[in-house]
């Protein structure tokens, strides 16, 4: 893991980790996972989300054409929804076991788990839709206290992986920082002390920005640069910069993701992330 001693260092770590990587050209059956998690709502119910972000822009898999989903019940879920601390590992040994029955037993690609309303579901990408149905009843059958179900459908694009289960800006913006958290902590970084952080709007036009940077100096932050103009952002090109002092705890990097993102909807603009700034940089040089 790279080394993070200075706000430079883990400027340069944030843009490296964060970046749009080269895939090498693989065999699509050998692309390994790259497994991570999120938190999003699901028609009102929040759900927990654990999926394969290593075929994002590699799906659909050639001849991966059927989306195949393994349901089961949670049998003491918490208010909320999810499992308890209790039946966590039981979980865990089921998922472990199905997807191993249906990886083995069929061609098939494990892509994701969804846990939401008490309910906990694996989802797969088949090249047939034969047998899987009985791998279900194998399953069940090594655990006859759960009650399990199944879908098939047919998903050749696989519209269902990007659209359903991949996460959104919002959400792939909230994994970004605990992962930037985490490897902060891991080094030894003081995450509490408050450090000049910029964050980055774009609007539609320029009164939207106005409006917008009003708020945000209404909120402490000071704006460093209201005047710019990124056509590359072609549905909302108006850039803003305004920068705060914050610490880099997890739960800080969270409340000012959702404020921003929540104070951009507001002017129907994009919210795009934050840069560590050195103490006295100035943006605007």
């Amino acid at each position: 893991m790279q080394e993070i001693n200075s706000s430079e260092d883990l400027r340069n770590y944030i843009e490296f980790s964060t970046g749009m990587e080269e895939q090498q050209e693989q065999e699509q059956e050998e692309i390994e996972s790259q497994w991570d998690m999120y938190i999003t709502d699901l028609e009102g119910s929040k759900a927990l989300v654990l999926v394969d972000m290593a075929l994002s822009g590699i799906a659909p898999l050639m001849d991966y054409k059927f989306l195949f989903g393994i349901q089961l019940e949670i049998l003491n879920p918490e208010e909320d929804g999810f499992y308890s601390a209790d039946e966590q590992a039981k979980l865990f040994e089921i998922e472990d076991r199905a997807v191993e029955i249906v990886t083995k037993q069929s061609p098939s690609r494990f892509v994701a788990t969804v846990t939401s309303g008490g309910n906990r579901i694996m989802y797969f990408y088949s090249k047939s839709d034969e047998f899987l149905a009985a791998l279900v009843g194998q399953v069940a059958s090594e655990y006859p206290q759960y009650s399990f179900n199944y879908m098939i459908d047919k998903d050749g694009p696989w519209n269902f992986y990007y659209n359903a289960l991949l996460p959104g800006v919002l959400e792939q913006q909230l994994m970004d920082n605990r992962r930037i958290h985490d490897a902060m902590v891991a080094q030894g970084f003081d995450v509490k002390k408050l450090r000049p952080t910029c964050h980055w709007f774009y609007f539609e036009n320029g009164a939207k920005r106005r409006q917008c940077a009003v708020r945000l100096m209404a909120w402490g932050y000071e704006i460093l640069d209201d005047n710019f103009y990124d056509e590359e952002v072609v549905q909302a090109p108006f850039g803003l910069k305004a920068a705060c002092m914050q610490d880099m705890q997890l739960e800080t990097l969270f409340e000012k993701t959702y404020a921003s993102f929540e104070l951009a909807e507001e002017y129907e603009g994009l919210y795009d992330g934050w840069q560590l700034m050195d103490e006295g940089e100035n943006e605007n040089e």
